[in-house]
């Protein structure tokens, strides 16, 4: 929605930043910015900063963050929206008035949409849709239940269907799409999955295709649907989550049906494996305790491990369910039925001893080399945890994995310090950054353009939890308050540490870096493609000047392609030979 975006923008142009956040904190000044007291956790000494330049602010305690819009939201346990338009009272804005005023209309138009696909499933049409879900054990009764539907192929259904609302509305509830040639329909061919508020009302869909990509499409964030802020099934599970005070955490949609269908109606779906401080602060609302069932592999991600340390540092008990390898929780109950479940629900772990067994699991500890990686792998989970007690044990379970004294353990895994009232943030954060942190620090910062590197990194070289601020970099976005308002709740987390955290390195060294052990080469390849394109256009057009700029950028790009393979390969013998060095330590 490129006009609310510009109104946000423009909000946050208006408001002081420092000013709100000390109606809550008291900050001191300190350097070009200001520090104080984070109030989202327990701080003994100033660990948030705050710059007004940069419109950010960041807690190196906890690792919260973002922009004043994202500090309001938290503070005051507001949406997105109810948050702007708060701060835009302040300073005399109309935020979207028409939509405050149809916000019933909104709902009333998702409910008849919903309507359409429950309607569409059991139409001739939807035969492929319905085989689909009996196959995967839905019986008929229990579509109405959970509201499932099917969105029909073709790029226009439900806009024509719904044109009377007019574009601009099914465009603000993420029903369309607005492309290079016009509006068309998010959801094609695919099963719906309606998402819910706590009322039960749709506010959002899923959409499950049967073949390509992506295998799953969400509704985009919207004035009715924040998927940070939501979890699936919600409505369903809330009133079994009070009687028990447990919640079973799942990834997908269908995981969550088939716990349901096997009476397992605790199930709620984080929709991912990122899961946001709004949606465990939705689920404290009703439970004591999370029991974390995704596969393994998503289990073991940093984006799974990240959603078990806000749960567990919001003060919610935390573990996680040891499912078979290869098996998620839909196919384990329909295949080995809700008892076989339950004991695997029961049985649990804490999830820092789940943590301590995936480390066991992806570090050889009978090599120094794997000691060292073990103790760096744990480091930043180390340090989020806030409890003594908890940290106590882990030190203690991390020196009998590694066979060193806890002591030794305790050195390597420090909990990151606070500075004294006189004293900047310290410089240890950002000590064990890699590469990529080091790049999107820079560009953030504006120390570099996004072009400087462009042509030897790529997005999709960036893990995935940094990939959504690689790729909005990578499209030109580079106004820090448009790029907080593109990211998701933990995207602008990250975005704020990289911006703000105290860093000092050498720019040249950096980018060298990333061109010899990132994935660059792709990069390369790609604007060579594109180049050809335009040489074979520029032939047809006999446009002469334009064919030899091109031929000349061509050769120039072929001899940065050799060269980025002879770094490459330099890179991968320095990685060797450092390895043999570990190995040769270690014997």
């Amino acid at each position: 929605m490129p006009g609310q975006r510009a109104d946000v923008k423009e909000l946050k142009a208006r408001l002081d930043i420092v000013s709100i956040i000390s109606r809550y904190v008291t900050l001191i000044k300190s350097g070009s910015g200001f520090k104080g007291k984070c109030p989202f956790h327990k701080d003994d000494t100033p660990s948030m900063t705050v710059s007004a330049e940069k419109g950010l602010w960041h807690c190196f305690g906890c690792g919260e963050g973002g922009d004043v819009i994202g500090f309001v939201m938290q503070i005051e346990r507001l949406s997105f929206l109810e948050a702007v338009r708060r701060l835009a009272e302040e300073v005399g804005m109309s935020f979207d008035t028409a939509e405050d005023g149809a916000r019933d209309e909104l709902r009333s138009l998702m409910a008849d949409v919903a309507n359409a696909f429950s309607n569409n499933l059991r139409s001739d049409a939807g035969e492929k849709a319905r085989d689909y879900l009996l196959n995967r054990g839905y019986p008929e009764s229990c579509w109405m239940t959970y509201g499932l539907g099917y969105a029909l192929p073709g790029w226009d259904n439900v806009k024509r269907t719904f044109s009377r609302h007019g574009e601009a509305i099914l465009l603000k509830l993420g029903l369309l799409v607005q492309g290079d040639k016009g509006t068309y329909d998010r959801f094609r061919d695919r099963t719906i999955f309606p998402i819910l508020d706590l009322s039960g009302r749709p506010v959002g869909f899923g959409g499950r295709t049967f073949e390509g990509e992506p295998k799953y499409l969400n509704s985009s964030q919207t004035p009715l649907f924040d998927k940070g802020r939501l979890v699936y099934g919600i409505s369903w599970a809330r009133e079994r989550m009070s009687q028990t005070r447990t919640a079973v955490l799942v990834e997908g949609y269908t995981d969550v049906l088939s716990l349901h269908q096997a009476d397992i109606t605790n199930a709620v779906g984080s929709m991912g494996t990122s899961l946001t401080q709004g949606q465990a602060e939705l689920l404290k609302r009703f439970v004591d305790e999370v029991v974390i069932a995704y596969d393994q592999d998503a289990a073991g991600s940093a984006a799974s491990l990240k959603g078990m340390q806000i749960l567990r540092n919001i003060g919610l008990g935390v573990r996680v369910a040891q499912l078979p390898v290869g098996e998620d929780p839909d196919g384990f109950v329909r295949n080995q039925g809700s008892e076989a479940m339950q004991e695997i629900l029961d049985a649990a772990l804490p999830f820092h001893e789940f943590f301590i067994e995936s480390l066991k699991a992806r570090h050889d500890v009978t090599t120094i080399r794997g000691k060292e990686q073990l103790l760096e792998d744990a480091r930043e989970f180390y340090r989020s945890v806030r409890s003594s007690a908890l940290r106590e044990e882990i030190e203690r379970q991390i020196a009998d994995l590694v066979d060193l004294s806890v002591e030794s353990v305790r050195r390597e895994l420090p909990r990151r310090p606070h500075p004294r009232d006189d004293e900047s943030p310290p410089q240890v954060i950002a000590e064990h950054w890699g590469i990529e942190e080091h790049l999107l620090a820079l560009v953030l910062r504006g120390e570099i353009t996004w072009d400087a590197i462009e042509l030897h990194v790529l997005p999709e070289d960036f893990s995935e939890a940094n990939q959504p601020i690689a790729q909005r970099l990578a499209a030109g976005l580079s106004d820090l308050s448009e790029l907080m308002s593109e990211l998701d709740e933990e995207g602008a987390r990250r975005a704020s540490f990289y911006a703000l955290a105290p860093l000092e390195i050498d720019v040249e060294r950096t980018i060298e870096d990333a061109k010899r052990r990132m994935g660059h080469l792709p990069a390369i390849e790609k604007r060579l493609a594109i180049i050809d394109s335009e040489i074979a256009a520029s032939g047809e057009t006999e446009d002469w000047k334009r064919w030899e700029e091109l031929m000349k950028e061509k050769a120039d790009l072929r001899v940065a392609s050799i060269r980025a393979m002879d770094a490459k390969r330099r890179g991968m013998h320095e990685q060797q030979s450092e390895e043999e060095r570990s190995e040769s330590e270690a014997s």
